[in-house]
């Protein structure tokens, strides 16, 4: 596959990194989630996700910025969820905020629920205003990204004593050290993974970088057993031809993170900018 093929036949909008921008990452068809949904609104709040999946406990991760886009941090926000016609949908949920993950905005996360497909409005409200956003929720069997509690695709992925013709193992710099086994050989062997893909050198969203260098220290932390810390660039060559892991993933924008447990299931998983802190709770519940 060709990368303006990864790009515009998956309906991805390339995420923007910068005083205005966190990560959009939508469809053609699906809310940009960069404008507030009322004028009474007076903040800006940006999704960062690529995909919400429907169920109870989601992550709902976004930056805030005023309409000028001044970036709003470390406010004390609240996050209430309601249909498209305003009737609420579980309870208000609070956001925390950190500032790291790769955004200049920091990144807020909260945990809503979402019992089925379909759109929402989200509202964030602080002392520094009210901003909404709609957001498109679908089934977890309409995912074409393994799901959690689905088999993990046991692909090849390069390795330095493999490389599999890619024109590099790592992009990183420095490298990121996690290139030592191949997926399918991880899984093979009965392994925990926790799998990354993500392309530092031609990120699309300027992610990739930072979830490389988070994941890698997350990995350097402690003594993690037989976990396989696993690492995929998007790019067989110079950022123009998808990897086959990558298609076989069915990934459709980067960075995306999974955890993978010893009898080969996907446990979890998280696109968009990465938390040390999340990552570190993720490996541990498969470790």
């Amino acid at each position: 596959m060709h990368r303006r093929t990864f790009l515009k036949s998956m309906g991805v909008l390339a995420g923007t990194v910068g005083t205005g921008g966190l990560l959009a990452a939508c469809g053609d068809d699906e809310p940009t989630g960069t404008e507030p949904a009322t004028e009474a609104a007076q903040l800006n709040v940006i999704h960062a996700s690529l995909e919400t999946l429907a169920g109870e406990g989601r992550r709902f991760a976004f930056g805030l910025t005023t309409l000028s886009n001044v970036p709003v941090k470390a406010a004390e926000a609240t996050v209430r969820v309601r249909t498209m016609d305003g009737a609420p949908v579980g309870e208000p949920a609070s956001a925390e905020f950190h500032d790291e993950g790769g955004s200049p905005l920091g990144l807020y996360v909260a945990r809503i629920d979402v019992p089925q497909a379909g759109t929402y409005e989200v509202e964030v409200s602080a002392a520094e205003g009210v901003g909404t956003v709609a957001i498109s929720v679908i089934a977890p069997e309409d995912s074409t990204v393994p799901v959690p509690g689905q088999a993990a695709v046991a692909t090849a992925t390069p390795t330095h004593a493999a490389p599999l013709g890619v024109a590099a193992v790592c992009t990183n710099e420095p490298g990121c050290g996690m290139h030592e086994v191949s997926l399918d050989q991880a899984l093979a062997d009965g392994r925990p993974v926790a799998l990354l893909f993500a392309t530092p050198a031609y990120c699309t969203s300027a992610l990739c970088a930072p979830a490389v260098n988070t994941l890698a220290e997350v990995g350097d932390d402690r003594d993690w057993g037989d976990v396989a810390f696993v690492h995929v660039e998007i790019f067989s060559d110079e950022g123009q031809t998808v990897l086959q892991a990558v298609s076989d993933w069915g990934l459709r924008s980067e960075p995306w993170f999974f955890t993978i447990d010893r009898d080969g299931k996907v446990a979890d998983r998280i696109d968009g900018p990465l938390l040390a802190s999340e990552l570190t709770q993720l490996v541990e519940a498969v470790a």
